[in-house]
């Protein structure tokens, strides 16, 4: 008899610890799933006749005096570069990158950079850290090659990154990021910037992201519901054959029924959230006719393909958080689903 209460406790106890470790890394996988969210910049990658720092700020300066507002930010990549604290030649590898245009739109801690100001910069926390021993240093001076800058903020990148304006006007940009108009998709959005500029690129697009994602948060309430279910179930139905039922000549037994009830509403509940998780998949993703059974094998080519495309070249900023949110979102829900599902 003791036996089977020790060995009870130990089971109970694993069960408790197996839900309270699902719970907690679904519920961190879903603030990654939140910062993922919905993106309306186009990332295009150019190629062909690359536009210099100097014409990108002449397009710029073309938006900014016409009657269409566009906001864009042209991206010139610097690579890693060698960054050097001048006063006690502390150094550190930071990725450089210039932006000619709205720098919020690159990152919008990025608005630390104002237009014209070519003297300053933008670092994340850990290169100032490894540079000044602190996060607050704006004003300190550094230095990339015999170009010195003057640190305007810091911000929380999770990477080593180094935001300037371009000084050399014959530096090319090799990227430019386009804010989405209302009701156009970001193809479009791209496309009409690029024919209108005279430039070509490729569209980076990590809106499959958004495809992905909301399928793993639904696996975990399905196994939830699927686990609460299966233990209702035997709990009815153990009541049921025991013989425990106390009224048993009024043909109505109140436990069975509430169980079979918490079961109707929990599976109405866990229906209308997955319903929810679902209805932000893009509806691009959706055939204008259900009986167009060519769209789907058209549509996961040009996916597959963009995405060969993303993994293939460089990342923004917010593309890479989104990407790292992402994928802490599909490992974290995914194994909450598979911790629930065996409890």
């Amino acid at each position: 008899m003791e036996s089977e209460k020790k060995n009870y406790c130990s089971k109970y106890l694993k069960v408790v610890m197996a839900v309270l470790l699902a719970a907690a890394l679904f519920y961190s996988g879903m603030k990654d799933y939140v910062k993922v969210g919905k993106t309306d910049k186009a990332v295009v990658e150019l190629y062909g006749n690359y536009p210099t720092v100097n014409q990108a700020k002449q397009i710029w300066e073309n938006y900014q005096s016409g009657d269409e507002i566009t906001d864009f930010c042209f991206v010139w990549n610097g690579g890693v570069q060698v960054v050097t604290n001048p006063e006690d030649f502390r150094q550190t590898n930071a990725r450089v990158t210039g932006i000619v245009g709205m720098a919020a739109l690159y990152d919008r801690q990025a608005a630390l950079l104002e237009e014209n100001d070519e003297t300053g910069c933008v670092i994340d926390k850990d290169t100032a850290l490894e540079l000044f021993g602190s996060e607050n240093c704006a004003g300190s001076q550094l230095t990339v090659g015999e170009q010195i800058y003057e640190v305007r903020g810091v911000v929380s990148w999770n990477q080593h990154t180094m935001l300037i304006r371009p000084s050399r006007k014959n530096q090319v940009c090799t990227q430019v990021l386009i804010r989405g108009k209302k009701g156009q998709n970001l193809e479009g959005t791209a496309s009409d910037f690029l024919v209108g500029n005279g430039l070509s690129g490729i569209l980076v697009d990590d809106s499959w992201l958004e495809v992905i994602l909301p399928w793993f948060p639904v696996a975990f309430l399905v196994m939830l519901i699927r686990t609460v279910s299966r233990r209702l179930y035997e709990m009815e139905h153990g009541i049921w054959e025991n013989g425990i039922q106390r009224n048993r000549e009024k043909k109505i037994d109140f436990r069975k029924c509430s169980c079979f009830v918490i079961r109707i509403l929990l599976w109405g509940i866990g229906l209308f959230f997955c319903v929810r998780l679902l209805s932000h998949i893009p509806q691009s993703w959706l055939p204008d006719k259900w009986s167009d059974f060519s769209f789907w094998p058209a549509k996961l080519r040009k996916t597959m393909e963009a995405f060969r495309w993303y993994i293939m070249f460089p990342k923004t900023m917010a593309q890479a958080e989104r990407l790292m949110s992402g994928i802490g979102c599909i490992i974290k829900c995914g194994a909450a689903a598979l911790l629930i599902g065996a409890v």
